[in-house]
């Protein structure tokens, strides 16, 4: 059966993304983050190319690209197969790595542009791993001039709103978890003692010995189970145990549930 033809963007920008098989943890550390950066930077952007933002979010990834599809299509390959080659020799693993060919969603005006920045921006926080602003693996940092990294083209979206004050407010107007900004409420002060994706698999190692909580997909189910309780007592959510063992959010809360 032959593939559905990609939808083109007049302006050759995209937002792409692609998830690792079988929700599969892809991006396990820091480590991981910052080799698929380095592989990012690597990325042919040069002539009328861009990345205009970027989001890692452990089993799936973000980008905001301005490049021809074909090229596109090219580089991409190239990404996957490279940053492949790496996770699986790094964790002794052999197959795909990647769920099929990466998504993309053109971008035909300046107001989509800027509705797709921001909501790569918003996915930590969306997803209860950390607010926005906090969140190290995404290119807001660069935006706001406080990343060590330069691989984004920061200055179209940044003259489109305005500056650097009303891209964070830009931003914030639209967030929809409002207790992450305000820590005065006590919906607030919770949100900021949720445990990040860090904090339980530095949890899981201290406390359950599991170096990998990618690794539970291997362990009898009666192990898996108790590894799973174990982790939902320690203050993980049912979707951050998802992300981060690849099982799915059905199969943990209904083992957490018991």
């Amino acid at each position: 059966m032959s593939r559905t033809p990609r939808k083109l963007s007049e302006g050759n920008v995209y937002h792409i993304f692609a998830r690792g098989v079988g929700r599969l943890q892809i991006l396990e550390d820091d480590e991981d983050n910052a080799f698929f950066l380095g592989l990012l930077g690597r990325f042919t952007f040069s002539g009328d190319c861009d990345l205009l933002a970027y989001c890692l979010m452990g089993n799936h990834f973000h980008l905001l690209v301005k490049m021809e599809m074909r090229r596109l299509s090219e580089e991409m390959k190239r990404l996957e197969v490279s940053y492949a080659q790496h996770f699986n020799e790094k964790y002794e693993r052999t197959g795909t790595l990647f769920q099929g060919r990466f998504g993309s969603e053109p971008i035909d005006s300046d107001e989509q542009l800027l509705a797709a920045l921001r909501y790569i921006h918003l996915n930590p926080q969306k997803a209860g791993i950390a607010p926005f602003d906090d969140y190290e693996w995404s290119s807001y940092q660069e935006y706001m001039g406080r990343a060590k990294a330069e691989l984004a083209s920061t200055s179209l979206a940044l003259e489109m709103v305005g500056g650097t004050d009303y891209f964070e407010k830009f931003h914030r107007i639209e967030c929809d978890n409002q207790s992450f900004m305000d820590e005065n409420t006590s919906a607030g002060q919770r949100a900021r003692k949720r445990l990040t994706d860090q904090n339980v698999r530095e949890m899981a190692r201290e406390v359950l010995g599991i170096d990998r909580l990618s690794n539970l997909c291997e362990m009898t189910r009666e192990n898996r189970n108790t590894a799973l309780v174990a982790l939902k007592d320690m203050g993980a959510t049912v979707r951050q145990i998802e992300r981060l063992t690849g099982i799915s959010r059905g199969v943990v809360g209904r083992v957490t549930r018991k």
